[in-house]
């Protein structure tokens, strides 16, 4: 889980390359997940609510390569 993130029970969890929600408040095991925001329209204007965007899925018991795992963030434009 990426630094910043708000994650509670409201909070949509959404996988990155399907758009599809996967869970409110709860980040699947094994997922490298960061802050971000999705827009949505309301009467009064567009705006940017919370979410949680999981952008890789490790198997089970994978170990990340910490240099390739900047490498995908900064490729989301995730600052670190």
């Amino acid at each position: 889980m990426g630094a910043g993130v708000i994650l509670a029970a409201s909070i949509p969890v959404i996988d990155a390359e399907t758009g599809d929600e996967l869970s409110r408040g709860i980040i699947p095991p094994w997922c490298v997940a960061v802050q971000a925001s999705r827009r949505r329209e309301f009467p009064g204007g567009e705006f940017g609510l919370p979410c949680v965007l999981v952008i890789k899925r490790l198997a089970e018991g994978e170990r990340h390569d910490k240099a390739k795992l900047n490498d995908l963030l900064r490729g989301h434009g995730v600052t670190l």
